[in-house]
């Protein structure tokens, strides 16, 4: 028996490849599947989209209490320190005879008053904080070039100062670390630890 070489190609050539079955592509069933299908894809990129937007949001959030937490208890120790050192300078003064009191200038720190202009965070800060930690700095400064002068008489001068730490001291500085403690709760709250 010999067998035709062409009909054998045509019979291998069958086996390898199959007949196509079109009739799917007319049926609805095909189109509807594939419609939601790619209602789903879409819906499934703008969700995860969505999803990524607001963990980024949320991420940003958290990173600007975070560096607002470090910056106002940076201010509230710098303020604090400074508070320290005018009344220890207005002590001096009282009980000490001084005949130049240029000698005897204090050497305020603003270090971080100084680099707040710097920082996205500073205009973050209550504005009160703010307006009173500038008016101490600049009433500060007036008073001890005051009694450096000699506008101001020493003991004169020195009272001043302590009311205006007095001031500072039981309404700026309180709010302040009021304020730097309600972040460090909200960032405990997301599992961020400060301090």
């Amino acid at each position: 028996m010999t067998i035709d070489p062409k009909a054998q190609a045509s019979t291998s050539a069958g086996k390898r490849r199959p007949k196509l079955d079109n009739q799917d592509l007319v049926k609805t069933s095909f189109w509807v599947s594939q419609i939601f299908m790619l209602i789903a894809t879409v819906a499934g990129v703008y969700l995860a989209a969505q999803q990524g937007l607001s963990q980024a949001i949320a991420f940003d959030a958290l990173t600007s209490k975070q560096n607002n937490y470090y910056l106002r208890h940076a201010l509230y120790d710098e303020v604090n320190d400074n508070v320290t050192i005018i009344n220890d300078y207005a002590n001096t003064v009282l009980t000490e005879s001084h005949s130049n009191l240029k000698t005897i200038h204090p050497q305020l720190a603003q270090f971080v008053w100084n680099n707040m202009r710097y920082s996205n965070q500073t205009l973050e800060t209550p504005t009160q904080i703010l307006t009173e930690t500038r008016r101490f700095y600049m009433a500060a400064a007036d008073i001890i070039q005051k009694m450096e002068n000699r506008t101001y008489g020493s003991h004169y001068g020195a009272n001043q100062l302590k009311e205006l730490t007095a001031g500072i001291s039981t309404h700026t500085l309180p709010a302040l670390q009021l304020n730097y403690q309600t972040l460090a709760a909200e960032l405990k709250a997301a599992d961020i630890i400060v301090e």
